[in-house]
């Protein structure tokens, strides 16, 4: 079943949106995690997706604000960003997380996200699958590229066992500018059903797209919080399409 969810980003204990996921652009929103959290649950979104964005960046952690959340909703919380270790990883699947998020642990370290895989299970791991204009994948906070392209790293780890994989356009985070469905394109029609979309979301008919193409889900951040987006209006026109 296709999938909605709603994003709470966390820089320094406040919720906020990045452009490009770079810092400089941060966009603060006022009110906590808990408070965004509860309402996109009260207006139908499927999931919380949280990302640390300080810890994506090596300042430091937002744990307890994603624990907080966690606790705060009855609706499943996946949460990324800084992940790069085994023992961090626990902790969060112990603070109460659903789902964690890898993307630097594993492209860089392939045989450490193939151990987490197998002490978690395909159900409470995602890897993020993060690129740029060029379809180049990201990591380390955005600041690093990896020697592969966006389509051949979803049919990498799918083949490695994962079966959660999140693929966010970096080129159009924040931007509100729609999705970008050519670069999209580049993910194999038959894996798509095990591929959540990120980036760019800024209507209901990008969400709609989202569906067409065969993706298991969708991510809606900025256009939330600009008010551009209805969740009860996504959740309403997917039944009605359904």
């Amino acid at each position: 079943m296709f999938a909605v969810y709603a994003g709470v980003d966390l820089l320094d204990g406040r919720v906020a949106r990045l452009v490009h996921g770079r810092r400089e652009n941060a966009v603060f929103y006022p009110g906590s995690a808990v408070d965004f959290a509860r309402r996109w649950e009260r207006e139908g979104t499927d999931w919380i997706h949280v990302v640390d964005l300080s810890a994506a960046m090596d300042e430091n952690d937002n744990e307890r604000f994603a624990a907080d959340v966690a606790a705060s909703v009855n609706i499943p919380v996946q949460v990324g960003g800084g992940v790069r270790s085994l023992a961090k990883a626990m902790r969060l699947i112990d603070l109460g997380v659903s789902r964690v998020v890898i993307s630097s642990l594993y492209f860089a370290s392939r045989n450490k996200g193939l151990e987490l895989l197998d002490v978690l299970g395909s159900d409470r791991i995602c890897v993020a699958v993060d690129f740029g204009e060029d379809g180049d994948v990201l990591i380390r906070g955005w600041k690093e590229k990896a020697p592969i392209l966006v389509g051949e790293a979803v049919e990498q780890v799918l083949a490695d066992g994962f079966r959660n994989v999140l693929a966010t356009d970096v080129a159009r985070d924040g931007t509100l500018t729609g999705i970008n469905s050519q670069a999209l394109e580049k993910v194999h029609a038959e894996h798509r059903k095990y591929v959540v979309v990120g980036g760019g979301v800024s209507s209901v008919s990008d969400v709609l797209k989202v569906r067409e193409m065969g993706f298991a889900g969708v991510v809606v951040g900025k256009a939330l919080y600009e008010g551009l987006v209805s969740l009860r209006a996504v959740k309403a026109v997917i039944h009605k399409n359904v």
